[in-house]
């Protein structure tokens, strides 16, 4: 029993390593993803810490898909271009890779569709966080320079909670930007700025003012 918890911490344990080899280190030993990596890490980093600290609008949701259809469209240009190449010759590979293309590309298109429709699921799927992580995650896959496994896949299913709670973490308990203060201070000031006036209010001071013509 007790060796065979020691197998499972271990393996728990080698994926975690690349887990987390995969998304900090792996992008340093291979120039190519930077170019495409820092952009969307400096995206993230802003975008988290001013715009989505106490949460994202549906407009921010929708915004935030643009990473992930760019993403696709990167990895699919990388895919063709090692098919191309000779480097890629396995036709398990190719239909893996392209079914994660698809995967990554539908979540952005999700995310638009949901968001015109105004649901506000896009709120809680669509954060800058869920997918700046969804494509940092496979990118070294589609770059060639982590080798595509089943260990890949579990681990970044099984470990994305702790980076979004790191994260959740992380924003709570840091004081916020004078510019998130500021907005804040706004919303509350002046409602109407954004978009959140009672609408029935102002249907009633109209009907209000109508009727005052009768009173005597």
């Amino acid at each position: 029993m007790v060796e065979l918890l020691v197998n499972i911490g271990m393996y728990f344990w080698e994926l975690f390593k690349v887990w987390i080899s995969t998304l900090f280190v792996v992008p340093f030993t291979h120039s190519d993803m930077l170019w495409l990596l820092i952009p969307i890490w400096t995206t993230w980093f802003f975008a988290e810490f001013f715009q989505e600290k106490n949460g994202t609008s549906m407009g921010n949701a929708i915004t935030n898909s643009v990473v992930v259809i760019w993403g696709s469209i990167d990895c699919t240009r990388q895919t063709v271009g090692l098919i191309v190449a000779g480097q890629l010759t396995s036709t398990f590979d190719i239909i893996l890779r392209v079914m994660i293309i698809i995967g990554i590309l539908s979540y952005g298109v999700v995310i638009i569709v949901l968001g015109l429709k105004g649901k506000k699921i896009v709120k809680y799927i669509g954060r800058i966080r869920e997918v700046t992580y969804a494509f940092a995650i496979f990118a070294p896959v589609f770059y060639n320079a982590v080798p595509f496994s089943l260990n890949h896949i579990i681990g970044a299913i099984l470990f994305f909670p702790l980076f979004y709670f790191a994260i959740e973490l992380f924003d709570r308990y840091t004081p916020n930007p004078k510019a998130v203060v500021n907005d804040m201070g706004k919303k509350k000031e002046d409602p109407k700025e954004f978009g959140s006036e009672d609408l029935s209010s102002g249907f009633d001071k109209g009907k209000n003012e109508e009727l005052g013509d009768f009173k005597l």
